[in-house]
């Protein structure tokens, strides 16, 4: 053995280690499923917002956002399917979406101010996990459909996050 490898050097990797790198490098099918559960919990949750008496400018936030996740989960829908990505229905998918709908029920039991303070916090921290989550899903593709597709989602997660922060510190 050389003075540069030892034997420490060679024990194999754990298994948090191993989950680790896998969790690093998603796989299409999860990256479209995630893109797909961020995009429907979005869509519910404007809905829900305009729903509630809310001013103006937060129904117009919830509006845009109606709409640009709807057109987002149509583009991403459609660019799987022409990469070939079969999304079906996963364990994981199943967890992030009960998930996403306590929340949401929570999200409802709010009323007036609380409520427009409540979903302006759930839009800035869904998309700031969002953000997050499609720039590791961009460095682990070298897909040029998926990159722009990805591209294009990040930018409608960023604008988002902006107009939500504005409302809150406004």
């Amino acid at each position: 053995m050389s003075a540069a490898c030892t034997q420490s050097d060679l024990r194999p990797a754990s298994q948090a280690t191993v989950q680790n790198a896998a969790r690093s490098t998603p796989s299409p099918v999860e990256v479209f499923a995630q893109l797909i559960d961020l995009d429907q919990h979005a869509i519910a949750r404007a809905e829900q917002a305009q729903s509630k008496n809310i001013d103006e400018p937060l129904r117009t936030l919830a509006e845009n956002m109606q709409m640009h996740h709807r057109r987002n989960l149509t583009q991403t829908r459609a660019v799987a399917d022409s990469a070939g990505v079969h999304v079906a229905e996963t364990p994981a998918m199943r967890t992030r979406r009960a998930e996403n709908a306590r929340k949401l029920e929570d999200l409802a039991a709010h009323d007036g101010e609380s409520y427009s303070q409540a979903y302006l916090a759930a839009v800035v921290e869904t998309h700031e996990e969002a953000l997050a989550l499609v720039d590791t899903y961009l460095q682990s593709t070298d897909d040029e459909a998926i990159r722009s597709h990805l591209e294009r989602t990040r930018g409608n997660f960023a604008e988002h996050l902006e107009a939500a922060r504005a409302l809150l510190d406004g």
